[in-house]
């Protein structure tokens, strides 16, 4: 195997990425490592440099300082959004700037690291970053139908899960589910299970770093992690996919007591679609261990889907889990 194989098959290879930095020492640091991956990365030294490189030069990615002399990452952000095929765009802040990452996201940054950071963060939020701009530019241009390209798009969630013991095979254990949960509740089964191969990718924009971390999350995870459901609806859209699988992500965090998120919908306010897969995400989640807790034995699944009947979860969804999983057990191995 050549010594750049490594390199040939990233996803950043041959990607070419603006880098930019008052700090002369972080850019070296992000460009040495990005190249390592097969980048062809370009340096500037602050914002009004950077700017200028963008119009002077085509991207595929921008790393960028948020707090710089002159023009800010913020206002960097803007330049990007203006071109007609914007890069992505990857924000780099203080650990005490929450409010200012918060806001990029806002502005429409696709992913953000603390400084300081291994750079093999950067490396894993800027690679992540390509895969999605990648699958965009697929659907824009329309080289497959949105079906295909969400596929994949859930394959790569797949793929950066199994990177976390917690989270491993979290998304396939959901569509398992919820494919079996469909004909019972007379949904679409091939919408729902397209929604749930991908209904966390909105997850993807939060660090790994950040999501068991011993101390408290940061503002700016925990804001992500608060809008990851738009988030990931609004990915999808953008590839194409359909009005009821959109919604079903957008809404799988919502309880039928109106105390989930992001929207505090209740009851038969939330999508038929989105209910059945927010019942297939939590039996999901409850199958497998997490940093707090152990994971939960199939009776305790049971007692917890029927006590969160008509609070957490709708009556027909908890009445036609608890009915599959009885029958077919091995759905929470």
């Amino acid at each position: 195997m050549p010594a750049n194989f490594a390199a040939m098959t990233s996803p950043l290879a041959g990607r070419r990425v603006l880098v930019v930095d008052d700090e002369r020492a972080v850019v070296a640091a992000v460009v040495r490592r990005l190249e390592q991956d097969g980048a062809v990365c370009v340096p500037a030294y602050s914002g009004t440099e950077g700017a200028a490189r963008l119009s002077a030069d085509t991207f595929d990615l921008v790393v960028t300082d948020i707090e710089m002399p002159g023009k800010s990452g913020l206002q960097l952000i803007a330049d990007v959004r203006a071109l007609g095929e914007p890069p992505a765009v990857i924000v780099m802040a203080a650990a005490g700037d929450g409010a200012a990452v918060v806001e990029a996201l806002g502005r429409g940054a696709d992913g953000y690291v603390l400084k300081p950071f291994q750079p093999e963060q950067i490396a894993h939020e800027v690679a992540l970053a390509a895969e999605l701009r990648a699958l965009r530019a697929t659907a824009a241009v329309g080289a497959a139908a949105a079906g295909p390209i969400l596929a994949v798009l859930g394959e790569v969630v797949n793929a950066h899960e199994r990177a976390d013991p917690f989270r491993a095979g979290y998304s396939a254990r959901t569509a398992r589910l919820a494919a079996a949960f469909a004909e019972p509740l007379g949904l679409d089964g091939e919408r729902l299970l397209l929604a749930a191969r991908v209904h966390d990718v909105g997850m993807l924009a939060v660090p790994q770093a950040q999501l068991h971390s011993p101390a408290t999350m940061d503002r700016a995870a925990q804001h992500l992690i608060r809008v990851h459901p738009t988030l990931g609806a609004r990915w999808i859209e953008r590839l194409g996919a359909d009005r009821a699988v959109v919604g079903a992500v957008a809404a799988h965090q919502e309880r039928c007591d109106g105390n989930g998120y992001p929207g505090g919908l209740a009851g038969d306010d939330i999508p038929a679609l989105a209910r059945a897969l927010g019942t297939a995400a939590a039996v999901a989640a409850m199958c497998a261990p997490r940093p707090w807790r152990a994971r939960r034995e199939p009776a305790a699944v049971l007692d917890e889907l029927r006590a969160g009947r008509e609070t957490q979860f709708g009556a027909a969804e908890v009445d036609a889990a608890v009915a599959v999983l009885r029958r077919s057990p091995a759905l929470l191995a």
